[in-house]
């Protein structure tokens, strides 16, 4: 591949983007559900006209969502399955990609500049108050985030030897994707999620689902402000990477405060690397475009934890680049 045919695939990338968030929003995933749709049928269930239509699948088809079903017909590809509103574990991310990402994306520069959210300078509040107001973007974040979590779950839950019995909370839980699965494998534990109200109806939903909706609790909270009590375990999977220091350790040394003598604190992020690749910076640049936040290395989060009174007991890395991060009170501080 030539020097420009490269060029143009780093600087279309774009281009790709709005093709899929519009498939999405177009709901072309769902409509080729199981089934094969001529042209015209197509057109009638997304309000698109059969040219334009035409030209637009042959953009899908071109980057493997749709294949050709005989003249003028398509059927979605396994590729198109994920996309799918009410089943597909990529929606949210894919909607969000063409919207809130996107219009965030368009402002790095001003975050390369100060060092500060992108999303925030372009919506006018953070991500998390964006949600406050438009449910539909928290949904889709909670499925974001279950997508996250259901990828590597066997890989996070086998790092460590959760109690039979107990309370674990989980801080920022998303769905609550991990928490039914730890509810799940062990029946005598009950649950703590603590999340905004927009996503707890989400978090409801995924524990009747499961079948531990009686042994979970639902807490709306604000863990900059402060922590619930009452729990054995405090899990923080994927939090703390979206604030920068000061707020981390603020969340912290919330959970310190609220973890008792002899509580555990597990924090599980996705460590950086500096020998990472692109997707390892790339990681890490969307930590501060959408939430000023950033990757950090083990060693970065170790001490993170000890500046907010803890002291680290162990520190377990799955092969993905998980690590999990077993800390108790330090008595001491």
């Amino acid at each position: 591949m030539g020097v420009f045919e490269q060029l143009n695939i780093l600087v279309d990338g774009h281009i790709r983007t709005q093709l899929v968030a519009s498939a999405v929003r177009f709901r072309i995933p769902d409509h080729l559900a199981d089934r094969t749709l001529t042209d015209a049928a197509l057109s009638g269930l997304t309000g698109i006209g059969v040219p334009t239509l035409r030209r637009y699948m042959r953009a899908l088809e071109g980057l493997g969502l749709v294949e050709s079903a005989g003249e003028n017909a398509y059927r979605g590809t396994a590729l198109m399955e994920p996309l799918r509103r009410d089943t597909g574990s990529f929606y949210g991310h894919a909607l969000m990609a063409g919207v809130e990402y996107y219009e965030a994306w368009s402002e790095l520069d001003f975050a390369l500049r100060t060092g500060n959210s992108a999303f925030e300078h372009r919506y006018g509040c953070d991500l998390w108050h964006h949600f406050d107001s438009d449910d539909d973007a928290a949904v889709s974040f909670a499925r974001t985030m279950r997508l996250n979590t259901e990828r590597f779950l066997e890989e996070i839950l086998g790092l460590y030897d959760f109690p039979d019995d107990g309370v674990v909370a989980d801080l920022g839980a998303g769905d609550g994707t991990l928490l039914a699965e730890l509810l799940v494998r062990y029946p005598k534990l009950c649950g703590i999620v603590v999340e905004q109200p927009a996503v707890l109806a989400v978090a409801r939903q995924t524990m009747e689902d499961r079948g531990v909706a009686d042994r979970c609790e639902l807490a709306a909270g604000d863990f900059l402000a402060e922590v619930p009590g009452g729990a054995d375990i405090y899990v923080i999977k994927s939090v703390i990477h979206n604030w920068n220091d000061e707020s981390a350790l603020r969340i912290l040394r919330n959970c310190r405060a609220s973890v008792g003598e002899r509580g555990r604190l597990l924090l599980i992020e996705h460590a950086l690397k500096i020998d990472d690749a692109l997707e390892a910076a790339v990681r890490d640049l969307a930590m501060l475009v959408l939430l000023g936040g950033q990757s950090r290395s083990v060693e970065e989060h170790e001490a993170l934890l000890r500046q907010a009174g803890f002291s680290v007991e162990q520190t377990l890395t799955a092969p993905s680049g998980f690590c999990l991060i077993e800390a108790r009170p330090d008595r001491a501080a």
